[in-house]
This record gives structure tokens, C-alpha cells and sequence, in this order.
């Protein structure tokens, strides 16, 4: 790699469904023309000139399972605008590992399940990789401290995809939120993922639950903007649906009319329904999180998500479902869209073009890579510009203590005890109290 050609070869380790919705669209307009044109969605077009020159491409997708064939269906899709740039299929437990040896990339996007991004993570960067990985940044306190350590120790970034921080809407409100509403007493977030995503899409749903997977966000958002610290998390569950899903995916059959014995899965899972997360802030703001992934198909949007601040001079509150995009289409029903996060422009030349927030992520820890890479910024001067491991921090400390305390409230409910547990945080851990 040299001044003169300044590129940067990017590995793919995942293709579900975030790949074929955001990270591999997004990929596709990078190596069309660089990031320069998507600056301004992340407050940065200032540097557009200064990184137009440098050409990013994709070397090799790993993905574990060769009878899938997924890395090879994703390589194709890449050759359908790219026919001549060579690009590896690669397969294996530690298909990483194969990747970061033979075909030594610059960049690795880690979209593995939440409970496989530690261990990639750490050794794309003992091999002078820099790193974008899909949110949660990791489930437990000690691989996000070892991730932390490492990325400082080797100088490297590692960026984590969180990108309701770049919702317009939501940047608007939370930006100006203390200056316009005053002290905030409360702040509400709601965010439920389709009943498809963990009882089809996801077969690791019984590694991770809702709150993990989708309320990572709206604690990124409210700790980035707040700039809060948690003391102390409460938190409580529902098991009813996909523990049972046995018998409740006959009934849900049944109520669509159709063969249950076309669901693609029918055993039960062992995971959350929903979780209820309360958290108390230092400053003695509470937040609640409300999470599930159990929406009926026939919901009209995408995701049910809205957050909502509280101040003791007025409140806001953004509401995907109310920005007006409505349509109704015969055999469809009535929908709600949100182009906001991946609007598509056809061009006449027969591709698209990906524009919106989920893009604007994954550009804004492209931009940080190069900077550090040609404009000689260290990662601590980075720091504040793109959503970093170190950023995540209190965000996995919450999502770990939620899981601890979820359960062990669930288990209290059933002995008949209530539900009594809480967790205290501390800058360094957190304390299970309240256990019988």
C-alpha cells in the first residue's frame, strides 16, 4: 500500500440478513466511488476532498458452513457489478483465520452472530487489521475489555455499526434535548424486531435475546447524546412464545390458514420473548428499554421503534410509524417504510445506490479507518468521530447485568418471590443484589 494508491482491501466475515440489506449494498457503492459522497450524512463532508482518492474493495467473504454456500452466493453478487476483481469464498469454524493468512486484508467487517464477534475481532487486530463490527460490540464485560485493550494496544480501530446514533430525527432531538427540554427525568425507548427474525432467520436466537440484539441502540444513543453512566439496572422477561414455539407456531398456522409444517422451524427456543429493562443513571435519570422480537408479520412497519425524552421544560419524541410514509398495496396491506435508513436510487446504468443512517454508520468508521491509516490521527484523537469499542463499554455492562438479572427475576416469578433482583454498577463491574 503506497501514497500513490491508497486502497483499502476489506474481508467480510457473515452474509445474513444485515449483509444483504445494508452491509452489502453499502460495500457496493464504496467500492463504486470511495466514501467521499456520503459524508455529509455523518457531519463530515469538510474531508471529502482529502479522502476521494482512496478506493476500497472486497477481498474475501468467510462465512462457517460450505453447504450453505452463502460466501459464494455473496461472491457472485459482488462479480455481477465487479466481474473482474478477484474476490475469495472461504469456509470454516475459524474461517477467519484462513482469511487474515492468505488473503491478508486491510479491513474486517465482523457480521457473525452477537456471540462470535470477540474472538475475530482480536485477531484482525494482532494481525494489523483495523475493524468494523456488527452491534452488540460483544455480550459480556470481559471480551468487550479485552477488545478495548487490544484495539488501544495495537493502535487500531475498532468501529461498531450503531447507526440510530446518525438517525436524522434522533440526532435533532437528542443533540438539543438538555439544551430545549432541561434536565431529563426520563427517557423511553421501544424497539421489537419481526416475529421472522428469531424464530426463522436467526438460529443462534437462543445465544443472545431482544435486548442484546436490538436495545444495544437505544442505550448507544442515550449514553453517546446524555453522556449518562448507569448505577444501577432492574430488569424482567417473557418466556411464553418461542419456548414453546412447539405449539404455539401450529396455532399461529392455524390463524394465517396456511400448513404449519411449512414454518422452518418448529422446535422450541429457548430465548426471551421480550425483556423490560429500567436503568437508573448517575444523574438520577431513569431510562426503559423495551425490547422483543416477537411482532406479528402483519405489523405495518419494518420494526416498531420510537424514543421519547422527558424533561422537566418539555419532552420530544421521534416515532418511525409517524414520519408519513404510508402505502397500502393490495395483497401486502397497509405499510410503513423507512427510507431513512435504506433508501434505494436505481441508476440508469442498472445498479443502486444505498442511501440513509444504516449507511452513514458504516461510512463513519470507514472515515476513522483512513484517518488513522493516512492522516497519522491517533485512535484516541478518533475517538469521539465514530461509534468505538471503548464507546461500548457501559453499554455491554448493561446488556450483560439486564441478562443476569432477567433470568434470575424469572426465576424468582416461578418459586412465587416476585421479582426482587436489581443490579448496582460500578465504573469497573457490577453486583447481583437482591437474590434470595
Amino acid at each position: 500500500m503506497s501514497i500513490r494508491d491508497r486502497s483499502l482491501n476489506v474481508a467480510v466475515l457473515g452474509g445474513g440478513m444485515f449483509f444483504d440489506e445494508v452491509i452489502g449494498p453499502s460495500l457496493k457503492d464504496m467500492m463504486r466511488g470511495g466514501i467521499a459522497g456520503a459524508l455529509t450524512s455523518i457531519g463530515m463532508s469538510h474531508l471529502a476532498a482529502e479522502v476521494a482518492d482512496v478506493k476500497i474493495r472486497v477481498n474475501a467473504v468467510g462465512t462457517r458452513s460450505r453447504t450453505t454456500g452463502t460466501a459464494a452466493r455473496i461472491v457472485d453478487w459482488f462479480r455481477q457489478d465487479f466481474p473482474d476483481l478477484p474476490i475469495h469464498a472461504c469456509y470454516g469454524d475459524t474461517v477467519w483465520k484462513k482469511i487474515l493468512a492468505e488473503h491478508k486484508p486491510d479491513v474486517v467487517f465482523v457480521a457473525t452472530p452477537d456471540h462470535l464477534h470477540t474472538q475475530p475481532i482480536l485477531d484482525a487486530l494482532d494481525a494489523g487489521c483495523d475493524v468494523i463490527a456488527e452491534k452488540p460490540l460483544c455480550l459480556t464485560m470481559a471480551d468487550a475489555d479485552q477488545i478495548i485493550a487490544r484495539a488501544r494496544q495495537t493502535q487500531r480501530i475498532v468501529a461498531v455499526d450503531m447507526h440510530k446514533r446518525f438517525d436524522p430525527f434522533v440526532r435533532e432531538m437528542m443533540q438539543n434535548a438538555r439544551q430545549r427540554y432541561g434536565t431529563i427525568n426520563r427517557v423511553r425507548a421501544v424497539l421489537e424486531e419481526p416475529l421472522a427474525v428469531s424464530s426463522e432467520i436467526f438460529a443462534w436466537a437462543q445465544q443472545s435475546n431482544p435486548f442484546a440484539y436490538v436495545g444495544c441502540h437505544w442505550l448507544d444513543v442515550v449514553h453517546h447524546y446524555l453522556q449518562v453512566q448507569p448505577v444501577a439496572v432492574f430488569a424482567t422477561g417473557q418466556k411464553n412464545l418461542l419456548k414453546h414455539w412447539d405449539q404455539h407456531h401450529r396455532e399461529i398456522a392455524a390463524r394465517r390458514g396456511v400448513n404449519p409444517e411449512t414454518f422452518p422451524r418448529r422446535d422450541p427456543l429457548d430465548t426471551w420473548d421480550s425483556i423490560d429493562v429500567a436503568v437508573t443513571y448517575q444523574d438520577g435519570m431513569r431510562g426503559d428499554y423495551n425490547n422483543h422480537w416477537i411482532n406479528p408479520a402483519e405489523f405495518e412497519g419494518a420494526v416498531n421503534q420510537e424514543i421519547e425524552v422527558y424533561g422537566i421544560y418539555g419532552r420530544g419524541i421521534v416515532d418511525q410509524q409517524d414520519r408519513g410514509y404510508r402505502e397500502t398495496i393490495i395483497g401486502d396491506g397497509s405499510r410503513t417504510r423507512n427510507p431513512s435508513f435504506g433508501g434505494r436510487i436505481q441508476h440508469r446504468g442498472g445498479y443502486q445506490e444505498i442511501f440513509g443512517y444504516g449507511k452513514a454508520s458504516i461510512v463513519s468508521g470507514m472515515l476513522a479507518i483512513i484517518r488513522r491509516r493516512w492522516r497519522n490521527e491517533s485512535v484516541e484523537e478518533l475517538e469521539e468521530t465514530y461509534p468505538s469499542a471503548a464507546s461500548q463499554r457501559d453499554v455491554v455492562q448493561v446488556i450483560e447485568a439486564a441478562g443476569i438479572v432477567a433470568e434470575k427475576n424469572h426465576q424468582c416469578l416461578q418459586a412465587g418471590l416476585g421479582t426482587p433482583v436489581t443490579a448496582r454498577l460500578t465504573s469497573g463491574d457490577f453486583q447481583i443484589m437482591g437474590v434470595p
